[in-house]
């Protein structure tokens, strides 16, 4: 049979004010970790350097290749045209020239004839009669000749051998003649390009100048 519990006297309840109260904690919330999640907008100022990494490159390095071809290209072709146009100037040039010194060369066969011939009336004061001596100045194969026909007096004539010259076509180039120095006894200049020769009056006939 059951036997009732009796109470002890002795054992004073305590009031329930002077229990602390615990809060309960389920397991739950125990194992619980907190989670650290970024904040929208440093998520966003994280992202957009990746952005901008992987968008500049492909925006500004490919147009550049682009253009550092043609322009590669660009300069080629401009060093093509450049020596084109050498090469045209000095064909042009190297033409004119020799046109140039086709037309003189025609206007002194016409003007000197072949050999080169020069043909001058001067009173040197070698006369016999008021008839000016006949000069006639040659260049037959590069060498010089004067031939001197007194006036007046054919069977005195002399032959002056002027200067030799040397060089291509030197026997086209024409001579010129002058007679400087006293106007009634002038002496008598041969002039061929840049040289020059003179011959000394002696009164009747011509010598050369030492």
């Amino acid at each position: 049979m059951p036997t009732a519990i009796q109470s002890d006297p002795s054992v004073q309840k305590l009031p329930r004010s002077a229990l602390r109260h615990r809060p309960i904690q389920s397991e739950t919330s125990k194992q619980e970790v907190p989670i650290l999640t970024p904040r929208a907008s440093q998520a966003e100022s994280q992202r957009e350097p990746h952005m901008h990494t992987t968008a500049i490159p492909v925006a500004t390095t490919l147009p550049r290749k682009r253009l550092s071809r043609k322009q590669g290209e660009m300069r080629g072709v401009g060093l093509i045209y450049l020596v084109l146009g050498m090469l045209i100037t000095m064909l042009l040039l190297w033409i004119g020239q020799s046109i140039w010194n086709w037309g003189n060369t025609f206007a002194d066969d016409l003007h000197y004839g072949r050999p080169r011939t020069t043909h001058v009336d001067q009173f040197v004061g070698h006369e016999t009669e008021k008839i000016p001596s006949h000069f006639v100045a040659m260049n037959l194969n590069g060498q010089i000749y004067v031939l001197e026909i007194p006036g007046g007096n054919v069977s005195i004539s002399h032959l002056l051998i002027g200067p030799h010259l040397i060089g291509p076509n030197a026997d086209l180039t024409p001579v010129s003649l002058s007679f400087p120095g006293d106007p009634h006894h002038p002496d008598l200049l041969i002039t061929i390009d840049n040289i020059q020769m003179r011959f000394r009056n002696t009164g009747n006939s011509y010598v050369p100048t030492p």
